[in-house]
């Protein structure tokens, strides 16, 4: 590295514009030396591992001097924009999606969007190594364990299943990625722990290293009134209005209202992420009377202001709740999407955005 880039990790201090790209170029010329188009996912994990070791050199903060996000979004940015520029003529390299037929209207609102192999923000996401101590026979064992546990517990062994479902991290994940990808019935009969909250939460941990609940809870107490109090400052915005005209703040359950904000100033319909059901509804009355999409979707018993419970809904299957504590069903609504190789829906895809930058730390915090 530049004499300028160690002194300023050594004092602490933040390197000037011009020795940072500086930096940057040095940085992914050593990368491209190993694998010529690396995907955002390996830049990411490379920009997360320079912040950790000098988060105040490089850090993305706040005017508190908090960390925005993981602190790494703008890192990554110049990095992965640099990755692109040097491969502009190199067309071998780069990395293109499967163009999709143009006739795919019905199939889309059918078939869940399965994401490419480079899943953006995880870091063990089709890992290789086995558990130490561990073979492909006994991680089979403990699988039929759990199938086990499950038939003579239900959801109430999820506690005593959680070290069980850690262990066999590895063959889960090699499952959910399989061709062609399992659908959630498929899913639910191999691993129906995933389908609890305890179950889904440590999956995605381990996927992203990111507590998603515990993320979200400190976004909700640091921004959330942040978030309001921008909604409530906007001029001639009549569905944020239409959201902050039933917001009691005594009474109405915050995460829920910041959510509807959210959909609102996007211009995203609430059923793109929300369904509203009848407070005393069941699980069978669900499945039996609502349309259900097919992409993840919470569906909310009573007013969507304060909720009395929510479930959650997968390929038009109900496979969570009902449970209380809406913020808990926001953590299992964004987890789905990654634990599953899920794509964001076209209409939610702004607001679900705007989670990922703000909670799952992928990205830096802004409206």
């Amino acid at each position: 590295m530049p004499a300028a880039i160690r002194i300023a990790v050594a004092d602490q201090k933040r390197p000037s514009p011009e020795d940072r790209r500086d930096m940057v170029k040095l940085v992914v010329d050593q990368m491209l030396e190993h694998e010529p188009n690396p995907t955002r996912a390996m830049c990411h994990s490379i920009a997360r591992s320079i912040i950790r070791d000098s988060p105040k050199s490089f850090g993305d903060v706040g005017k508190k001097g908090d960390i925005l996000g993981d602190g790494c979004h703008s890192l990554l940015q110049q990095i992965k924009t640099r990755v692109e520029y040097k491969n502009r003529q190199n067309v071998l390299a780069r990395r293109r999606r499967e163009r999709r037929p143009c006739n795919v209207a019905a199939e889309r609102a059918r078939v869940i969007a399965r994401g490419p192999v480079d899943q953006y923000g995880c870091v063990r996401w089709c890992p290789e190594e086995l558990p130490a101590g561990e073979t492909e026979a006994t991680l089979d064992e403990i699988k039929r364990q759990l199938c086990k546990m499950y038939s003579e517990e239900g959801m109430g062994g999820s506690e005593r299943a959680e070290p069980l479902m850690e262990k066999t991290y590895v063959i889960q994940r090699r499952y959910l990625n399989s061709l062609p990808a399992p659908d959630i019935e498929g899913i639910k009969g191999e691993w129906p722990f995933l389908f609890s909250q305890r179950g889904l939460y440590s999956h995605f941990g381990l996927l992203t290293d990111i507590s998603i609940l515990m993320k979200l809870q400190e976004a909700l107490n640091n921004k959330g009134s942040t978030v309001i109090r921008f909604c409530q400052e906007l001029n001639r915005h009549p569905g944020v209005e239409n959201v902050l005209v039933n917001y009691v703040p005594e009474v109405s359950d915050k995460a829920a209202c910041i959510l509807l904000l959210l959909m609102a100033y996007f211009k995203e319909p609430k059923n793109a992420i929300m369904l509203e059901t009848d407070p005393c509804a069941t699980v069978a009355d669900v499945q039996r009377t609502m349309e259900l999409p097919s992409t993840p979707c919470l569906i909310v018993q009573g007013d969507m202001m304060n909720p009395k419970a929510w479930m959650l809904c997968i390929d038009q299957v109900l496979v969570m709740g009902p449970h209380d504590h809406f913020v808990q069903g926001i953590a299992a609504l964004f987890a789905s999407y990654y634990a599953f190789n899920l794509q964001y829906p076209e209409h939610g895809s702004s607001t679900l955005e705007f989670i990922q930058r703000n909670v799952n730390t992928v990205e830096v915090s802004s409206l």
